[in-house]
């Protein structure tokens, strides 16, 4: 019985490593797919403003503007400056989401290292607990406590 329930306390720590291995693994696959879904939703904030700049210089252009200078200078370099603000505000938040499923990856590996370490302490005391027993009953005493 003892044998088992040391066993059972091993095979337990181990399959919680496992898991932490695991998850750590998942998570560090979710961190890198939210840079990647970041990083091409800042291609297409980009490539959406470019072409928002270019429809507002036809616009200027035929609505008897100047191209390129005074006003019509300052509404493309503000359209500019707004989408790089978007693009960087995207790529922070798509950063910040990978880090943070990392951190998780390490917690979860971490819980199944911690997990594995308790498997194997409760299988030793389990064993030692089973072999002290015995020596108790070959000597025809009992264990204390």
């Amino acid at each position: 019985m003892e044998a088992a329930q040391a066993a059972g306390q091993l095979i337990g720590g181990v399959g919680a490593y496992e898991a932490g291995k695991f998850n750590q693994a998942t998570s560090n696959t979710e961190a890198i797919e939210a840079e990647r879904y970041g990083a091409a939703q800042e291609l297409q904030i980009r490539a959406a403003a470019r072409a928002a700049m270019g429809q507002q210089v036809a616009a200027q252009g035929s609505n008897g503007f100047q191209q390129g200078t005074g006003s019509a200078l300052d509404a493309l370099a503000e359209s500019q400056v707004n989408s790089a603000l978007d693009a960087l505000t995207l790529r922070r938040q798509a950063a910040a989401t990978a880090r943070a499923k990392r951190i998780s990856g390490s917690i979860a590996r971490a819980q199944g290292e911690n997990a594995l370490v308790q498997g194997m302490l409760g299988a030793s005391a389990t064993s030692i607990d089973w072999a002290s027993q015995r020596s108790s009953l070959s000597a025809g005493t009992t264990a204390a406590g």
